[in-house]
């Protein structure tokens, strides 16, 4: 199968940076359901993480990026990742790490913005990004958790050209933005309060699915795991916050319907 391309702004990829790769590996393999094969990456390995034999994640080496950033990172599509990187650099955030064309992939490059998260720029080229959305162990939405949503918002809406929509019904009670592509949510932004900094620090915040959210939960700290914030009654379905034994936050769901609008191939097996 071919995959279709993602759209630019939305989020195309995840990747794990990690010093420990290998107890990643072990962790999310065992509560997701991931098998994972070993590629290179010049003098590295890069894990790429399947469902189904569908890609749905992957996990690095922190050295990749230079020690920078740690944990899960966002990867966004652009149609030139070099002009991408520009703009988001004149627009206040900082390079972290240059364009580099992976040839079994495309070109990634890393960027912190203004306010601390990091994210990543993506010109897909032999791999568009995942092959599964919303499925159990799959990716399904992608979350900036910020205690500065004005300014976080006005940055993404003007690297990527998103439009936005404002919800005051969350279950936290927080404010809430949607960033949008057209009419198609893309990504949410979370105003954090004085309390969840030093529970969630600021950055993009990746949610898989589960098929039941209190046995993911369990399984993750029976596998040295924390859980943090949670469970939350969320428009789409529980959720709950997890730190793995790394200490890398992520958002476990049990999805009762679509986050995202799902337009990639369906996947080759059943998913069980």
């Amino acid at each position: 199968m071919t995959d279709q391309r993602f759209r630019p702004g939305e989020a195309a990829w995840v990747e794990l940076c990690t010093p420990d790769p290998q107890a990643a590996e072990e962790f999310y393999g065992a509560l997701l359901g991931w098998s994972v094969r070993h590629e290179r990456l010049g003098g590295s390995t890069y894990r790429m993480c399947t469902v189904g034999g569908r890609d749905v994640a992957g996990i690095s080496d922190a050295a990749l990026h230079g020690g920078r950033p740690r944990g899960w990172l966002t990867y966004f599509a652009v149609d030139d990742v070099g002009a991408a990187a520009r703009e988001a650099v004149s627009l206040g955030g900082e390079l972290v790490t240059a364009p580099r064309y992976l040839p079994a992939a495309g070109t990634g490059a890393t960027v912190v913005d203004p306010y601390g998260a990091a994210f990543g720029l993506y010109q897909g080229e032999a791999r568009a990004g995942v092959q599964l959305l919303n499925l159990p162990g799959a990716l399904c939405w992608n979350e900036l958790d910020t205690g500065e949503p004005e300014g976080s918002v006005a940055y993404y809406r003007s690297l990527f050209g998103y439009g936005t929509e404002s919800r005051d019904d969350t279950p936290t009670g927080r404010p809430y933005t949607v960033l949008t592509l057209g009419d198609v949510p893309v990504a949410g932004v979370l105003e954090l309060d004085s309390a969840w900094p030093n529970v969630v620090p600021s950055r993009w915040i990746t949610y898989f699915a589960v098929t039941s959210l209190d046995t993911a939960v369990a399984r993750a700290v029976e596998l040295g795991g924390t859980a943090t914030v949670g469970p939350v009654a969320g428009p789409h379905g529980p959720l709950h916050l997890v730190k793995d034994p790394g200490g890398h936050t992520v958002c476990l769901i049990r999805l009762e319907d679509g986050l995202r609008p799902d337009h990639v191939p369906s996947p080759p097996a059943v998913i069980r």
